[in-house]
């Protein structure tokens, strides 16, 4: 019984320490997160990222790598319905063109998740994150599920990476 309860806190400790990233949505976007992984060198990280980006992104409009350097990638794509908010009784739905960027350090990476433009009906808008926000922080009138729908979609996104590189690493 004894090794059976120290085997169970080895897990539940190990699980613990890799846990997936978690946004969530400020007035200016989303602050960078760092994730704890188990060791994996940074050209592997590379090139599982790549592979995940081209996987992820095939039912989208694909996606662009750019920025790539011995520790880090940036990943450019397309997310339809990444938000949605309900105003007058009519359900609006957005996509968005984000860049997320892959710092890695063996043991860890730290993701940066910025949405650079937002699409109604494959118009793209002026808005940008911050207009949907009072001066005080708060969303403005009429935007009441944007908040929770966006986090789902960006934690879905990064969630999505991290299964990706824990399985394939």
């Amino acid at each position: 019984m004894k090794s059976f309860f120290g085997m169970a806190c080895f897990f539940v400790l190990g699980m613990l320490h890799a846990q997936p990233p978690e946004f969530a949505l400020t007035p200016n976007g989303f602050d960078a997160v760092t994730v704890d992984i188990p060791a994996t060198s940074n050209e592997k990280l590379i090139s599982l990222t790549k592979n995940w980006a081209q996987d992820y992104n095939r039912t989208q409009e694909g996606s662009d790598i750019s920025n790539v350097t011995q520790n880090s990638i940036t990943i450019t794509a397309y997310k339809k319905n990444a938000f949605n908010y309900g105003n007058r009784g009519e359900n609006f739905y957005h996509k968005i063109k984000y860049d997320i960027r892959f710092e890695f350090n063996q043991s860890s990476y730290t993701v940066s998740f910025n949405i650079t433009e937002i699409y109604l009906d494959d118009v793209l808008l002026e808005y940008k994150l911050p207009d949907y926000f009072t001066s005080e922080g708060k969303l403005k009138d009429g935007y009441n599920t944007l908040d929770v729908t966006l986090e789902d979609t960006v934690n879905d996104i990064v969630n999505s990476h991290y299964d990706f590189i824990m399985n394939y690493r």
